[in-house]
């Protein structure tokens, strides 16, 4: 009887069980290569078998390029490194005041606002102003980036307002909007104009308010719409003074019209002065018309009499820094018609990056830019709100981008610089992993980086506590 060899078997079992095992590997390198997330809208997440056995230098990957460094922060670090090289080492040192901040601030486990002011007491102006909502209109600005685009954040904080004293329509709007329907809180339509912003502005450009953008007409005819839209509360719905503001070097005329009234033509020509025309009544929309060659239109704002108003000024791409080159005689003329009780800074995203891990030059930018705001309205309670978390990839894990704290300790030293009062929005969202979190809650976008329309509803409310935890001590 022949005698089998017992080594046959076991190695052709080993040969077997080897190739399958690297085909599963190929498999599975070839399914890891694949973009999961890009490919199902981030249903299914991009992954890393080998993430945890193989060690591997951190590099973040951001989500989607939906922010861009703004070019007025460029032009001004740029400017700022020829003038530090060119000081005395003594006096560029002494412009550098960091006092670290070690704690945030809470109230029933709430971030609430740091108050920098000298006399520890930043939000004076505004309870006073509060206190007259019964009899006059109480005006907030909230200035920003596409943080809070199409009213995001904005809208609830108005809403929040409004539920405690009074008030309605939108405030300010802008002549153009690239997204008209991305905003909830108004319904616009708009044709014939050429909108000039703080990205597109000169330097030597003196129609700079603090909303950072106008509008001149741009064909035969220029044409803007505004209806209310009840949402996200019945307030947004209608108002009872509607207002346009516009500098025409050009004869030509303006025509207006609200409901229930026929349009209303006024002529524009007058050496380049600020123009506010205005129509009293209940509305729920109004009309801006104008061929005059030479308007250029600053905005319209839809309020009422009395309560509190919130304006939501945003620039897709803006830092902040900008602010800094406000025109204080238009602004002066402005104040005139359209004045603040509490100005709202928001500003960051389009100065972080995962590159820059110090951000110096531009906490004495922001700071420059709150100067210039207290210089312009010295009867207005500022906050500056520190930047929100934002998201990167590591691997195959979605992580807070490391660099966000070092920015918001450069936006809290600005706001401690100019003695102003911080809100520091990243705390406020978690800290870090934060937007991680608010991602899983369906409150911030794929991006992991702005606020979704409920993102901007739970921001507001707790930034609604901490400005009225300051309000009411």
């Amino acid at each position: 009887m022949p005698i089998l060899d017992s080594q046959e078997p076991s190695q052709s079992s080993a040969r077997h069980a080897m190739a399958v095992a690297v085909l599963s590997v190929v498999i599975l390198l070839l399914l890891q290569a694949v973009p999961w997330g890009s490919l199902t809208g981030n249903r299914l997440k991009d992954f890393n078998l080998f993430a945890d056995i193989f060690p591997h230098e951190t590099s973040y990957e951001p989500i989607a390029a939906a922010t861009d460094i703004d070019p007025e922060l460029q032009s001004y670090m740029e400017e700022s490194t020829l003038e530090s090289e060119a000081a005395e080492p003594e006096a560029y040192a002494e412009s550098v005041v960091v006092p670290q901040f070690t704690e945030v601030p809470r109230v029933d486990g709430r971030v609430v606002i740091e108050d920098y002011s000298s006399g520890g007491d930043g939000m004076a102006d505004f309870r006073a102003a509060l206190a007259s909502a019964t009899e006059r209109l109480v005006r907030v600005a909230v200035l920003g980036d596409s943080y809070i685009e199409g009213d995001i954040l904005v809208q609830d904080l108005r809403r929040l307002f409004r539920l405690r004293f009074g008030g309605n329509g939108v405030g300010y709007m802008a002549m153009h909007s690239e997204f008209p329907g991305f905003r909830r809180s108004v319904r616009q339509s708009d044709s014939g104009w050429k909108a000039i912003d703080v990205r597109t502005m000169r330097n030597s450009d003196t129609l700079r308010t603090i909303a950072g953008e106008y509008a001149r007409v741009d064909g035969v005819k220029a044409k803007s719409r505004f209806e209310g839209s009840g949402r996200p509360d019945v307030s947004n719905s209608s108002w009872s003074r509607s207002r346009f503001a516009f500098i025409s070097t050009d004869s030509g005329s303006v025509t207006l019209t609200i409901d229930g009234l026929p349009p209303q033509t006024y002529p524009c020509g007058n050496a380049g002065k600020l123009q506010v025309l205005s129509l009293d009544g209940p509305t729920s929309s109004f009309t801006v018309e104008s061929a005059a060659p030479g308007l250029k239109a600053l905005g319209v704002w839809l309020d009422a009499a009395t309560g509190v108003a919130v304006d939501c000024m945003s620039q897709r791409g803006n830092s902040g820094v900008g602010l800094r080159r406000t025109d204080k005689r238009l602004t002066d003329a402005m104040s005139h018609h359209v004045s603040y009780d509490l100005i709202i800074m928001e500003y960051g995203m389009n100065a972080l990056s995962a590159e820059q891990k110090e951000y110096g030059g531009y906490s004495a930018g922001i700071a420059e830019s709150i100067s210039r705001l207290q210089e312009l309205y010295p009867d207005a309670s500022l906050l500056l709100m520190g930047v929100g978390d934002r998201g990167f990839k590591d691997g195959a894990a979605v992580k807070s981008l490391p660099t966000c704290s070092a920015l918001v300790e450069a936006q809290r030293n600005a706001a401690r610089r100019c003695g102003v009062m911080f809100y520091d929005t990243r705390a406020a969202q978690g800290g870090e992993g934060g937007v991680v979190e608010w991602r899983k809650r369906g409150l911030v976008n794929a991006d992991y980086i702005h606020l979704n329309h409920d993102g901007g509803a739970a921001l507001a409310e707790e930034l609604f506590f901490a400005i009225m935890n300051s309000v009411d001590e």
